[in-house]
């Protein structure tokens, strides 16, 4: 603390009491993350596998996942859309009477896209069921750089009776 030489005793004890480091804490507000947490753990994981087997991304917004949900539902879109429309060049292609193997080759890239929505179906069904049941997972995993590149840690909490 710096004084003046011409201050008072009772001058720099006021300025020493405005210098002080503030010691109070201020306590973190963890009502809403323990709600989060809360209402994430009490969703079924059987619930979220059957909405994203039905609606994908239907499961992962009920868990919280909008971005993972955005991706699932915008996958359903192409391959939707691609199998419409698949679908419809393949009505086109036999009302014009177009040779067997343009048609074969069309109702090849109908399957094809028919397949790829049934997979968007059971990846968001996996998805979300796998995170319902890893929420209250304990582990703690760690990315750190090292001289070499890049370096993980993993740090999984077991009790022993």
């Amino acid at each position: 603390m710096l004084v003046r030489p011409d201050s008072t005793h009772a001058d720099s004890a006021a300025l020493a009491d405005t210098t002080r480091a503030d010691t109070t804490v201020a306590k973190a507000d963890t009502t809403h993350a323990a709600a989060t947490d809360s209402a994430k753990a009490r969703v079924s994981p059987g619930s979220v596998l059957w909405r994203s087997l039905l609606l994908p991304g239907w499961g992962q917004m009920r868990l919280g996942r909008k971005l993972t949900a955005g991706f699932f539902v915008l996958a359903e879109g192409v391959t939707l859309g691609m199998s419409l429309k698949a679908n419809s060049d393949l009505r086109h292609l036999r009302q014009i009477g177009a040779d067997t193997a343009t048609i074969n080759a069309q109702s090849r890239k109908r399957e094809d896209w028919l397949v790829l929505l049934g997979v968007n179906h059971l990846l968001a069904g996996l998805e979300a069921f796998i995170t319902a049941n890893l929420t209250d997972f304990p582990a703690e995993l760690r990315f750190r750089r090292e001289p070499g590149g890049f370096g993980a840690s993993l740090r999984i909490p077991v009790r022993v009776r």
